[in-house]
């Protein structure tokens, strides 16, 4: 795959990466730097992101929330 292709399928699923040098950077959208996950073979890349996209790799509390949030938010 090309790094195009690994961004857009792992940013379907809330995951984003991001290239410096040889050094590709995956983290949840929004995540912070604790949570980050550093390869460096883009073939390795999709693998590593869609597993952090699963619900047991979540920062704690991101599905545990309230669940009428999405509803006050659009009041």
């Amino acid at each position: 795959m090309k790094y195009r292709e690994v961004q857009e399928c792992l940013r379907a699923v809330s995951v984003v990466i991001s290239k410096r040098g040889g050094v590709i950077r995956i983290n949840h959208f929004g995540g912070f730097e604790k949570s980050a996950i550093y390869v460096e073979d883009l073939q390795e890349a999709p693998n590593v992101g869609l597993k952090m996209a699963r619900p047991e790799h979540l920062p704690s509390g991101w599905l545990g929330g309230d669940p009428s949030f999405p509803d006050k938010a659009l009041r």
